[in-house]
Parts: structure tokens; C-alpha cells; sequence
């Protein structure tokens, strides 16, 4: 007898996209989310009618599944590109400016900025493209390779900085904990992609898929449940009761997956648990003036490793969303220095990111009219250090193979919006594929 009952296990981007396909094709479909709300990184927080976007940031233009579900939600209105310049501090105290999809970095100059240019003829423009937000196959030689290898000639400081300073805001992370083969992939989304954020913050999207489904807010589930091999369901954690389905679908944060995870699936636990991935905590600033009339993203000296390495101003993002005309920016930690956060209180986390962004906007401390903290528990961003794509692609074979359960996660496309919809999209195939299963 056929059994059209799916269960999944959270409710971020991933399994949400995966609930409403499923339930537009007729399944019955059940979400248990451990927080009070949707979304997962796709967060908003609001100041005096200023909101902020506290997590996910923006949509890319070459996303496909994201702006499918934006049209079903009727939420395309909403989208404004964004259109301000970024800022680099050099190792050698000189700036740049890069301003979006003019293809030269100013302050970097022309040598530098040809090296650039080749680089990316030569691994983007006339390479073989795998598909975007999948991890499909993976290249030893780049991908068992730190993304600064690539750069290590003396006189290439300049450009070493600007690449570092990629894969903190892309990536999360210090350069060593990106491999080149991912980095190859990050600069070809953010050098031939536009940007939108979302009037009233990224979190819409969430929040109106999540109208359409059933979702449990405040249960987080202990374990999968198991018989004969196959998964039949969750244990909830509050009361122990399980909850039997034809299928499983696990899109909790990659994190807290591992725990979830009981012994005859010690494979996929292991994967899980081997992510490199932290809670992240985000310091927002409000502030008594405006910043800048253009400049959007602000960049420390990459050699200093500050503890913050970045900031945004969302005044500049999305004026929109900031009707007070001031400025808001918040500070970005990075691994592995945001492992020194996890325990600290707010208050000093404060103080750190004001001493931290202090060099790049003179002032800012004397400028806040209100400061907060919002904190990523379980949903810190992945990284790819060398040798990921391979574990990945490792993982993503073996889960085949098992009955009665899928797995949806950002971590396997690339830890972006769009790779945890691709996902999702690849667990509801396999669902569908099947038209649902017996007991």
C-alpha cells in the first residue's frame, strides 16, 4: 500500500522548498522545526522600522529554483538589485574599490588586475563549467589545493589580499579553509552575477512559503527511526512519540545532523559530523547618521585577522528597507576566528566588533544608537577546505543507496540559497520517482 506521508526535518530554505513541491504534487507533508520561525539563515530584525537582513544576504541573478518559488509567492516586486561598491584594505595600507561588474578592482592596478583576468579566462571563461550550486565532480588537482596556492609569487600581495578577501565573504573563512576548486566556483557566481535583496528582507520568501505548509515550530526531533533497514520515521525530542512516513527528508542545519543520525546510518553521521561549520553571532549596529553614499561593503586588511573581517551597510544594500535614511551595518565573523565568540556575552561581542571594524569606518563606535546580537545557533555557514568536494560527492553516492530517506542541505551545492533548493529539489525527484513508499 502506498504510504504519501513525508516527514521533514526542518524548516530553513531547503525543506521548505521541498514541502511545498511535494505538497503541489499531492503529499501529505509534515515539518518539524526546532525554532520558533521559518527560514533558518534567512532572518530579519527591525529598529524603528528599519529591517535588516541577519543571515542570507541576497539572491543571485543565475538563480533558478529561488526565483521560481519568488514568482509563486508573488514576491518579484519586491526584489531591488543591488548596485553599491566594495571597498579592500591592502596588507600595505593602500585601499581599492571594486564596483559591481565594471571587472577591474581599482587600487589593484593593471598587471594585477590582467593576472585576474586570465585566471579567470583560463578556469571560468574557457573551462569545462560544472553545473552551478551541485557538487557533481570534483578535480583533485584543484581541489586538494588552498585557493591561495594559485597566488604565491611575491609581487602578487595585492591580489593575494583581494582573493582572501573573497573567501571571507563568500566562504566564511580564511583562505587556508577553502580549497581552489571552490574558489573557482565562488568567483564565477560573484563576478557574473548581479545581486537583488528583498524590500522587507530575504526572510519573505520563508515566511510565505511557510504559509502554505504544515510546520511545527518549537520540536526538534531526537532521532530517525529505523526498521529492516529502511527509515519509517522520526522520534520527537519533547515527548518521544514517534512519527512514522513513508519518507524522511533530514534538512535540519548541517551541524546538528550528525546527532540525528542513529547508528546504522554511521556513515552519513560521520560525514555530518565531520562539516566544518560554527554558530555564528552577528553584531548589528544602528547608527546616528548615514556612512556612505555608495560604498556597501566595507574589507579589514586580510593579514590582520581581526576576529570581524567584514562589514555591510545596509542603508547602501537596500535603501528601501532603511526608511530613517541612517546608516545600519553589520559585522562578519569568520572562521576560525568566530570558534572564539561562541561563548562570550553579547556585550562583549559588541565591544570586539566595534574595536575590530574601528579602522575601516573612523567613528562608528560614537555613532551607535542601538546595538544587537543576533546569534546562528545551529546554522553557521559551511566551509570547503581542501579535499570537500571529494567527501561530497562520497557522501551524496552512499545516501543513494538508502531507503526511506533523503538528505537536503546547502552543504552539498556550495552553501548558497539556491544550492539548498537544488537539493531539495533532487529529494523530491527521488520522492516522486517513486510515487511514494510502502511500510
Amino acid at each position: 500500500m502506498e504510504n504519501r506521508k513525508v516527514v521533514i526535518i526542518g524548516a530553513g530554505i531547503g525543506g521548505l522548498s521541498a514541502g511545498y513541491w511535494l505538497s503541489q504534487r499531492g503529499y501529505d507533508v509534515e515539518i518539524f522545526e526546532a525554532l520558533d520561525r521559518p527560514g533558518g539563515r534567512m532572518a530579519t530584525i527591525e529598529h524603528k522600522g528599519d529591517k535588516v537582513d541577519v543571515g542570507a544576504q541576497f539572491f543571485h541573478s543565475n538563480y533558478r529554483y529561488a526565483f521560481d518559488l519568488i514568482d509563486a509567492m508573488n514576491l518579484r516586486s519586491r526584489l531591488v538589485e543591488i548596485k553599491g561598491k566594495v571597498k579592500f584594505a591592502f596588507s600595505d595600507g593602500a585601499t581599492g574599490v571594486f564596483i559591481p561588474h565594471s571587472f577591474f578592482i581599482q587600487g589593484l592596478g593593471l598587471a594585477k588586475n590582467l593576472k585576474l583576468y586570465r585566471f579567470m579566462l583560463k578556469h571560468i571563461i574557457l573551462a569545462h563549467r560544472p553545473p552551478m550550486y551541485r557538487i557533481e565532480e570534483a578535480n583533485p588537482e584543484f581541489d586538494d589545493m588552498e585557493a591561495l596556492e594559485a597566488f604565491e609569487a611575491p609581487k602578487d600581495l595585492r591580489l593575494r589580499d583581494v582573493i582572501s578577501s573573497i573567501t571571507l565573504a563568500s566562504n566564511m573563512s580564511e583562505p587556508e579553509w577553502m580549497s581552489l576548486y571552490h574558489f573557482i566556483a565562488l568567483l564565477r557566481i560573484d563576478m557574473f552575477t548581479h545581486y537583488y535583496s528583498m524590500v522587507g528582507g530575504i526572510s519573505m520568501l520563508a515566511e510565505e512559503l511557510a504559509k502554505h505548509l504544515s510546520i511545527r515550530y518549537e520540536t526538534p526531533v531526537r532521532q530517525l527511526v529505523m526498521d529492516k533497514g529502511r527509515v519509517v520515521g522520526v522520534q520527537l525530542d519533547k515527548d518521544g512519540s514517534v512519527k512514522r512516513a513513508g519518507h524522511v527528508i533530514v534538512a535540519a542545519a548541517a551541524r546538528s545532523v550528525g546527532r540525528l543520525l542513529p547508528d546504522e546510518l554511521a556513515q552519513q553521521r560521520e560525514f555530518f559530523n565531520s562539516i566544518t561549520q560554527a554558530p555564528l553571532p552577528m553584531p548589528v549596529f544602528f547608527l546616528d547618521r548615514p556612512v556612505s553614499r555608495d560604498l556597501w561593503a566595507y574589507f579589514n586588511e586580510p593579514g590582520l585577522k581581526r576576529t570581524f573581517s567584514f562589514v555591510e551597510d545596509h542603508l547602501v544594500k537596500c535603501p528601501a528597507m532603511i526608511p530613517s535614511g541612517k546608516g545600519v551595518v553589520s559585522a562578519w565573523s569568520c572562521y576560525p576566528h568566530t570558534l572564539d565568540l561562541v561563548d562570550r556575552p553579547d556585550e562583549e561581542i559588541i565591544k570586539q566588533a566595534l574595536s575590530d571594524i574601528e579602522p575601516i569606518l573612523p567613528g562608528v563606535s560614537s555613532w551607535v544608537d542601538e546595538a544587537r546580537v543576533f546569534w546562528h545557533k545551529e546554522a553557521g555557514m559551511g566551509h570547503y577546505p581542501p579535499g570537500s568536494y571529494r567527501k561530497v560527492l562520497d557522501f551524496k553516492q552512499k545516501a543513494r543507496e538508502l531507503r526511506g530517506v533523503s538528505f537536503v542541505s546547502d552543504i552539498l551545492g556550495g552553501c548558497f540559497m539556491e544550492a539548498a533548493m537544488v537539493s531539495a529539489a533532487e529529494a523530491v525527484r527521488r520522492v516522486c520517482g517513486w510515487g511514494g513508499t510502502a511500510y
